[in-house]
């Protein structure tokens, strides 16, 4: 007679507290890329998510991600504690040659620490990279400049005012040049009180500037004067 034996198979079930990133699964690249456009948006939210878990905070340092957040609410010049913390992040953003930490750099450093070539050259690299306010701000020191620039910075200025997607743009970008303009001390005594230079030699088109700036005219000289005027207006007299 056979004897049935019943085997029985003990099974060991381990619990775990190990929890699946779920970063773990996602390609790096997704991962910088969406960062990336978070930055673009907010660099506050940037230091959100960097601070939320491990894997963040390590791909938050990436160039990629430094070179594409947005500045838009760090003052200029630090007075806080605070501001001095951003202040570095914003360095280091043009280090990593971030467009708008550039352009910032550059009007600093041409308009208030008289470092004219370093913040031309600062002005350049971002104008490179496509961005707006840096072509703008280019345009105007070289007509400022006069002789040889004169005639290229007119016609940044006016390719810009002719193209309907940056015509658009202009007063936006005049007032944000306005606004870095105004939180810094303007000590360049190439601009400061000299002078006001003209683009349009015609003699019944001065009054039409002074009256009409913000018009679009047909005069291309006297819509680089329009720009100008402005600069002038916020420009301190003297120093």
């Amino acid at each position: 007679m056979g004897v049935g034996i019943k085997a029985t198979k003990k099974t060991n079930f381990k619990k775990t507290n190990n929890k699946k990133n779920i970063f773990d699964s996602i390609p790096a690249e997704l991962i910088i890329d969406i960062v990336a456009r978070v930055a673009a948006s907010s660099s506050r939210d940037l230091f959100k998510a960097k601070l939320s878990c491990e894997t963040l905070h390590k791909f938050a340092d990436d160039k990629y991600i430094i070179q594409r957040a947005s500045l838009d609410k760090f003052p200029v010049v630090p007075w806080t504690l605070n501001d001095h913390k951003q202040a570095i992040f914003s360095d280091r953003c043009a280090d990593s040659e971030n467009p708008e930490a550039l352009c910032r750099r550059g009007i600093v450093r041409y308009f208030e620490k008289m470092e004219m070539n370093s913040g031309i050259e600062c002005l350049l690299k971002a104008a490179k990279s496509g961005h707006l306010e840096a072509m703008y701000v280019l345009g105007l020191i070289m007509i400022l400049h006069g002789e040889e620039t004169k005639e290229q910075g007119m016609k940044i200025i006016i390719d810009m005012k002719n193209l309907q997607t940056k015509r658009k743009n202009i007063q936006k970008i005049r007032e944000s040049f306005s606004t870095t303009l105004g939180s810094i001390w303007v000590k360049n005594t190439m601009v400061v009180g000299q002078a006001m230079p003209t683009c349009c030699t015609r003699q019944d088109h001065a009054k039409s500037i002074g009256l009409n700036k913000l018009a679009d005219l047909e005069c291309a000289a006297c819509s680089c004067d329009q720009e100008i005027v402005h600069l002038w207006e916020i420009l301190p007299k003297s120093i």
